[in-house]
């Protein structure tokens, strides 16, 4: 079975070029979340093998907000994307274990890049 990623991007378009590239690459989507509150619910329904987080989300909680509460049940690698680059951003990433970060926009290599080095043997259906 393909290995499974969970997208959570409240951006429409940026999901779905997310989605077409891992497609392209075989790899399996649980789901695409809008929202933070939406990617909890979705983790303790499955457990996805990697987590795409933007970072800044619409609602009340941001990406990182959510990681350290997925991480409280799960150590699922996460691979951060934020159209921002300041340093308190950058900070508060540095101290997630098992984790990464890409800048928007994102080009396929950086991403597939990204992905395979979580998840470097992506077995095929």
């Amino acid at each position: 079975m393909n290995s499974q990623v969970l997208i959570v991007e409240d951006c429409f378009i940026q999901s779905t070029v997310l989605k077409k590239i891992l497609e392209s690459e075989n790899f399996g989507i649980t789901a695409v979340c809008r929202s933070a509150d939406e990617a909890l619910e979705e983790v303790s329904k499955q457990k996805p093998d990697l987590i795409l987080m933007d970072v800044y989300l619409k609602g009340s909680m941001t990406g990182i907000q959510a990681v350290k509460k997925i991480r409280e049940q799960l150590e699922t690698p996460v691979i951060f994307i934020t159209a921002l680059n300041d340093s308190d951003t950058f900070d508060d990433i540095q101290t997630i274990g098992n984790s990464n970060l890409l800048q928007k926009p994102v080009s396929k290599s950086d991403l597939v890049n990204a992905v395979h080095s979580f998840i470097p043997n992506n077995a095929v259906a």
